[in-house]
C-alpha cells in the first residue's frame, strides 16, 4: 500500500553520502547535487547536515544550504546563527584522560576525539583501565574512531533537530557508513546509497541504484513540495 507522507526534514550524511570522495582523498559536491538542494531551498523542505565529525571539511557553501547543521555526534549544533554544545558534565575530565594518552588522535572537535581505527583495541584498554567504558561511545566510520560520550550519536542528532527545528510531519534521512545506522533507524524513512556499507542497506527503506550524491539527488526531486510516496 502507498501511503503519502508530509516530508518536512530530509537529513543528510555529508562524507560518502552528499559528497564523493575524489582525487587525494579531498570530498567534493557534485554541481547537480547542488543545484538540487538550492531548489529543495526554495519549497518547503527542512535540510539537515549531520555528521559524527567536527564540520571542519565541509565547504561553507554547503553549511549555508542546511536550516541546521549537527556536528560531532550530535553534540555541536549550528542554528539561527549560534552554536549550541551539548555534553555531559564529566565529559571534560574523560577528553582530558584520552588527550593525555599515548594514542594520537586524527582530529579533535570541542567534545568527539577521532582516532584511526587500528587503535580499536589500545584505546579500548585505556578505557578499561580508567573505568571510562561504561561513559564512552565508540562509532566505527570507515578507517576511524569516533569518540563520544555514551548516548551521543546520529539518532540523538536527529531528535535534537527535530526539536529545533519544529518538525510535526516525517523525516527522511540518508547515509552511507556504519555511523548511519541509527540515524536511518531514527528517521521516518532511511534511505541507503548504492555505495553504503551492508549494514546500513538492511535497515534502510529504500536502497538507491545510484551512489553518493547523485542519490540525494534523486530523493530529493521525489519529494515534490515535501511530498513522499513509501
Amino acid at each position: 500500500m502507498n501511503i503519502e507522507l508530509n516530508v518536512e526534514l530530509i537529513a543528510l550524511d555529508y562524507h560518502g553520502t552528499t559528497s564523493d570522495r575524489k582525487d587525494r582523498g579531498l570530498w567534493t559536491v557534485r554541481s547537480e547535487v547542488i543545484e538540487a538542494l538550492i531548489k529543495a531551498r526554495k519549497t518547503v523542505l527542512k535540510i539537515a547536515i549531520i555528521t559524527s565529525g567536527t564540520g571542519k571539511t565541509i565547504p561553507q557553501k554547503i553549511k549555508n544550504l542546511a536550516h541546521v547543521l549537527a556536528f560531532e555526534s550530535g553534540s555541536v549544533f549550528h542554528y539561527g546563527g549560534k552554536v549550541y554544545v551539548d555534553k555531559p558534565n564529566s565529559w571534560d575530565s574523560i577528553r582530558h584522560v584520552l588527550l593525555n594518552s599515548k594514542l594520537k588522535p586524527k582530529a579533535i572537535g570541542k567534545v568527539v576525539i577521532i582516532y584511526g581505527a587500528k587503535v580499536h583495541g589500545e584505546l579500548e584498554e585505556i578505557l578499561h583501565i580508567h573505568g571510562l567504558l561504561d561513559h564512552v561511545r565508540i562509532v566505527k566510520n570507515i578507517n576511524r574512531l569516533i569518540v563520544a560520550p555514551k548516548g551521543y550519536g546520529k539518532d540523538r542528532a536527529l531528535k535534537t533537530v527535530r526539536k529545533l527545528l519544529n518538525i510535526k510531519g516525517a523525516i527522511v534521512a540518508i547515509g552511507d557508513g556504519e555511523n548511519d545506522y541509527y540515524l536511518l533507524r531514527e528517521a521516518d524513512i532511511g534511505i541507503a546509497p548504492a555505495n553504503a556499507v551492508d549494514e546500513v542497506k538492511e535497515v534502510a527503506d529504500y536502497i538507491c541504484d545510484k551512489p553518493n550524491g547523485l542519490c540525494v539527488k534523486e530523493v530529493i526531486e521525489k519529494i515534490p513540495e515535501g511530498k513522499l510516496l513509501s
